[in-house]
């Protein structure tokens, strides 16, 4: 692991370690991950087979019959925490797969987006790649679609999530351990607005674990959005510097 949890430089928009504690917040916050739709019992940074990790715990306390008026319904089985990814085209995540797993037929947990158009501002996509029913599956905008499991995978290990919006193609891939792709239609989106990490809980409620690493969010599309302009500045900033110096020594 890096010494450094954060980072943010050319290419990358926002990568995550989870050596520490992430910054919580129940509402939006830059530099925080905050509640999307309801807030997990626990999201910490934890010691899991030899490194911290970040501990997406859910609850029984949490599920549909027991949780406060107006947040019974099944929409808020869905429990996690977003971060703001202005301007990234590219989102990956390690997920560890429990052998607990195998036999579970629900939902489990995974990878979310949002993605949205050339004006940043209206959400287009919710790329979604999650592990359910025994298989890896991504949502193509009107149904969920199993990817199956990928060669070589075994449980009790991390896999990687991934998806990639391509504008130039306005098509979005998803990869699980660099494999699986599959392939949608984009529609229209050119870059994320958030990252979403989520689980998910039950109507009785489930006392859960997932573990989730190394967070990364970068820009491979050289895609103009409001997290990057600064990174493209100081890139243009040393581009005049470098020429200027080669310049003076010719």
């Amino acid at each position: 692991m890096i010494a450094t949890a954060k980072t943010a430089h050319a290419g990358v928009v926002y990568s995550d370690t989870f050596d520490t504690d992430p910054v919580l917040s129940s509402t939006q916050a830059a530099g925080t991950y905050y509640t999307d739709r309801y807030a997990p019992s626990g999201f910490t940074s934890e010691s899991f087979m030899g490194d911290n990790r970040l501990a997406l715990t859910l609850s029984s306390s949490d599920g549909a019959n027991n949780r406060p008026a107006g947040f019974s319904g099944a929409f808020y089985n869905t429990q996690g925490r977003k971060y703001d990814v202005f301007g990234a085209t590219t989102i990956s995540i390690d997920m560890y797969i429990d052998q607990a797993f195998e036999s579970d037929p629900n939902r489990v947990a995974g990878l979310w987006g949002t993605a949205v158009d050339s004006g940043n501002n209206n959400i287009v996509q919710y790329p979604i790649v999650e592990f359910a029913g025994g298989a890896f599956q991504i949502w193509d905008g009107g149904s969920f679609q199993s990817l199956g499991l990928p060669t070589g995978f075994s449980y009790g290990s991390f896999a990687n999530l991934a998806f990639t919006i391509d504008p130039t193609t306005n098509q979005t891939h998803f990869s699980v351990n660099g494999s699986l792709t599959q392939t949608i239609a984009a529609s229209g989106s050119v870059a994320f607005r958030e990252v979403i990490i989520q689980g998910y809980n039950t109507a009785d409620g489930i006392d859960r674990t997932i573990y989730f690493d190394n967070l990364v969010a970068s820009n491979t599309q050289d895609v103009p959005a409001p997290a990057t302009l600064s990174l493209m500045a100081l890139s243009l900033v040393l581009m005049g510097w470098t020429r200027r110096t080669r310049l003076a020594r010719r």
